[in-house]
Parts: C-alpha cells; structure tokens; sequence
C-alpha cells in the first residue's frame, strides 16, 4: 500500500499507545491517518459513513457513523482519543448542531482527548502577511465558515464536557491517498499529477501567483505525534496551525510537478494558466508553536509529490504497460 513514509514498527515500549477513533477515517486526510497511526502502534478504529472502501489491513477496525444524523445516540467505542476529519459541507437539509451532537456523544463514550482538522481558510479566502494563531478569523467561503463553526463549539464543549481538544488549523496537505482510486474528488496536487500524466498538459485555474502552503503528509504525522502522546487536560482548547512554514505558488508547484512527470514519462509537460493582472498578496503561515512541540522535521514535498505519482500511475499505468490483472 502507498504510504507518505516507511512502514515503522509498533512501539516496543511496554505501555500500549492511546487507542484512536478517526471520525472521517476514510477521506483524504483520516484514510493515510489511519494508516499512521496503526504502524505506530495504535488500535485504530476508522468511523465513515459506509463500509467501504476497505483498508488492506485488516488489524484496522470499521464502524458506520454518520456524524449528521443527531437522532442517533448509540454508543461509540470506549476509546481515549477521537481525531475528527470533518464533513464540512454546508446544506439546509443539515442539522447544523452535528458537531455538537458528536462531541457529547464522545465525552459519554467516555473519551479524554479530541484532535479536529479545521483549516487555515479560517483566515480568509484570500489571508495575506504573517498568519499566527491569534491572527483575527474572516472566512469568506462556505468551508472556512463550516469550520469556524465547529471551532466555536468545540471551545465551548470542552470544558462542558471535560474534553482536551487541540484545533489544527492545517495548510494544504500533499501526500499519498491509500483510498485514492475510489475518489470521485480527489485532492488537488493528485488532479494536477493526473493531468500531466494522462496529457502531458497541465491547465491552472487559479491565477499563476495564487500562494500556497503545501504541508506534506510525513510534516503533518510527525507534527500530530506530541498531541497524541500527551497528558490530557480537562477543559484545555489548543489551536495550532500545521503547515510547512514556507509557501509556494500554484505556477511554482505546476512546475515541479511537471519537472517530476517529465522525469518519469521522458516527454516535456506544458503549463497554461490564465492571465492575471494583479499578483495575489502573499501569506505566510506562523508554525513556531506547533515546531515548539513537535521539533523539526524534513520538508519533504519532493518526496510526497512522488508519492501521489505513485497513485496516479498504479490507476492510469503507461499505454505501452500492461495493467495488473
């Protein structure tokens, strides 16, 4: 199976890791997640909204939950740590108190500590200078503001509900997707590898000076590790922004990754993107108190961005490559 970095063995310590519920464990962030977690020695229970698709390890377990049904109040796993990769997406027919719901069905189940996945599009659409965790919030997109939704009601669960709970406010993740072949919305670093390597073409609809910060799923393992391992306060509410520390243009990552296609297939990859005639402000995301924690780490996005080539080309193998049976 694809993965952002080596297998490593379980811990040999003498004391079990915290045992993990990963609600959303099969979408883009919490399938790798899974993954992680398992080799590092966690029981790991996946929760998404079906059974499928199915992770190859079968030492993962699987349980249905549907986080916007707030009429279903059945037990969770009595686990300790709940990582929420949420489903943000905004709908009328939605009850909009889900996450509400969920979080007092954990703290009954009896969990001590929960991780949630926002985003630094808390910020704003278009977030410009240096962006720290006190940085006032304006989402301007549906997604952001589902986020900081869930951000306020997690702040005011916590100490209702004698939870710890650390906020990530994460950059754009790139790395391999286990569940990638499944997707019908795959990831956009994946969407740009697929252009290049189906097309030898790819096509920008961002503007070219669009900033990015691209965090490499390995950063984002590494950087989740002091969380999950550390003592649980009641009532704590940590928010820590999670990226690489350097930020990149969308023209400037079509590039590498047209350099890297061209490695692979032996044939020059094209970028066109549209005209723009004003450059897009520039941000930079402040990762100081989440290196305080974590140490550093390897920027790897080389490495990840030959990962998600790994995906792409096990779905769409070489015309003159016979596929697997």
């Amino acid at each position: 199976m694809t993965g952002s970095e080596p297998d490593a063995p379980a811990d040999s310590g003498t004391d079990p890791r915290q045992p993990v519920l990963v609600i959303g464990g099969t979408g883009h962030v919490g399938a790798a997640l899974c993954c992680f977690l398992l080799r590092r020695g966690h029981q790991v229970t996946a929760a998404s909204r079906t059974g499928q698709p199915v992770f190859e390890s079968p030492a993962i377990n699987r349980i249905r939950l549907d986080v916007t049904d707030t009429a279903d109040n059945g037990p969770l796993p009595p686990l300790t740590t709940a990582v929420i990769c949420p489903w943000v997406e905004k709908s009328s027919k939605i009850d909009s108190h889900w996450m509400e719901h969920l979080l007092q069905r954990i703290a009954t189940a009896g969990y001590r500590s929960v991780i949630y996945f926002s985003t630094m599009w808390v910020y704003g659409a278009r977030p410009q200078g240096l962006l720290t965790e006190s940085t006032p919030v304006s989402p301007a997109s549906p997604y952001g503001i589902s986020h900081l939704q869930n951000e306020t009601l997690l702040r005011e669960c916590a100490e209702d509900f004698d939870l710890d709970v650390a906020i990530l406010r994460m950059a754009n993740l790139v790395g391999a997707d286990p569940f990638f072949r499944f997707r019908s919305k795959v990831a956009f670093a994946h969407e740009l590898v697929t252009m290049a390597i189906e097309d030898g073409l790819i096509v920008l609809r961002s503007p070219p000076s669009t900033p990015r910060d691209l965090i490499p799923r390995m950063l984002l393992h590494h950087d989740l590790e002091p969380l999950l391992d550390r003592v649980a306060v009641e009532g704590r509410v940590d928010i820590l922004n999670l990226g690489s520390g350097s930020t990149t243009t969308m023209l400037d990552l079509a590039r590498q990754i047209a350099d890297l296609a061209k490695r692979y297939a032996g044939e020059p990859v094209r970028v066109e993107y549209p005209e723009e005639s004003v450059v897009q402000p520039m941000f930079h995301l402040d990762t100081a108190r989440i290196r305080s924690l974590a140490g550093p780490c390897a920027n790897s996005l080389s490495n990840e961005l030959e990962f998600v080539l790994e995906d792409v080309v096990r779905l769409h193998p070489p015309v003159d490559q016979p596929s697997e049976p």
